[in-house]
This record gives C-alpha cells, structure tokens and sequence, in this order.
C-alpha cells in the first residue's frame, strides 16, 4: 500500500475537536472503498451495509481523538468496520429472520474485482462478454473459500493491505495472515477449476 497521505491524520485530528466537515470529507473519501468491504462482510444485504456505514463513522466521530498513529488511518478505519461488521452478524444469529438478502440488486457495486495478474491469471479474451463470465466465475470461486481465507485473500488484493496491516485488522498474528492467504490462493484457483468445469457442463 502506498504511503498513507498526512491529510487523512489531520483530518482525523480535526475530528477529533469536532469538525463536521472533516467527518464529510473522509467518509467520501473513504465510503467507497469501507461499503465494499462491509458488502462482503454482510452478505450483500444493502440495509444492513448503509448501517453499518453510519455506525464505522459514528464510532470515527467519538473516538477520533483516541487515534494514536500506531496505524495507518486506513487500518484503523478497516479495523473498525470490522468490528461492526461483527456486531451486525452477531445480531443476525439471534434475529436470523432480519437478513434480507440484495445481491442480486447489488452485483456490480458488491462483485470482487481482484486484479487476475496478482494471482498469476490471464484474463484471456478480452471482450466484455467473456470479462463479464470470469467475473462471475471468479466470484462464485471466492465464495466456495471460508470467510476467513475469503476475507483475508481480498484485504490483499482487492484492499491493497499489506499482510502486516491484514493482521491489524484481523487482531491476529502476521504469519496466520500469510498462511491463510497462501491457503486461500490455492483454493482458489481450485474452486475456479471446479467453477469452470460446472459451467462447461452445463453448457453442453
């Protein structure tokens, strides 16, 4: 990942003695990149995520001034959401009729777009018809992998993080990072095999 920029640390700065407008101007910084992230964590459910959205910031707002710069802004914000993100699952399991599925609705914004030279791929024919089939084929290889190697395999390359900032996020050891990554790329590429091979089949 690249260096972070100085303005996100004074924004948050800036939060911290209550500037609204330095709220607004990392949330449009930052939405994009946290409502993907938090798309996958909930399943689509797109009520859900514009929660979850409003709560990463609220908790942004009070707890600003706590941000000690031991990471980066942009860890420190994954590490939030995924903490809501948690709470929204937790709650799920004891309210299970709440989920309220929107993927369908939600398929560009939510679709995974790991890039295919990080993992060694090649996208092949380069028509918007056969672009569109791998990426479906390639997001119905991710969701055959656990959420953790899932989660973990897109911080990396959908996210930009580092293994290091993956393991911030996650609360766990660096190497588990790694090992889960190196794991779910071979999975991966397994699940795509059979992704693949399922397809073909029913074509014929």
């Amino acid at each position: 990942m690249q260096d972070e920029p100085r303005d996100e640390r004074l924004l948050l700065a800036r939060i911290a003695t209550g500037d609204e407008e330095a709220l607004r101007q990392l949330y449009g910084a930052y939405r994009p990149r946290l409502r993907r992230y938090l798309w996958h964590q909930l399943a689509g459910d797109n009520a859900s995520v514009e929660d979850a959205l409003q709560d990463v910031f609220l908790a942004v707002w009070r707890t600003a001034g706590g941000y000690r710069g031991e990471a980066r802004v942009s860890t420190w914000l994954y590490q939030i959401a995924r903490y809501v993100a948690l709470g929204v699952r937790r709650r799920r399991t004891r309210q299970p009729d709440a989920l309220r599925l929107d993927a369908d609705q939600d398929a560009d914004e939510g679709a995974e777009r790991l890039p295919y030279d990080a993992q060694g791929w090649s996208a092949g024919d380069d028509s918007c018809e056969q672009r569109a089939l791998d990426r479906v084929a390639l997001r119905d290889a991710l969701a055959r992998l656990s959420p953790r190697h899932r989660e973990a395999l897109t911080l990396v390359f959908q996210h930009g993080f580092s293994p290091q900032e993956v393991a911030q996020i996650l609360d766990v050891p660096a190497g588990t990072v790694k090992s889960r990554i190196s794991y779910a790329r071979k999975a991966l590429l397994r699940a795509l095999d059979l992704t693949l091979a399922e397809e073909a089949h029913r074509d014929t």
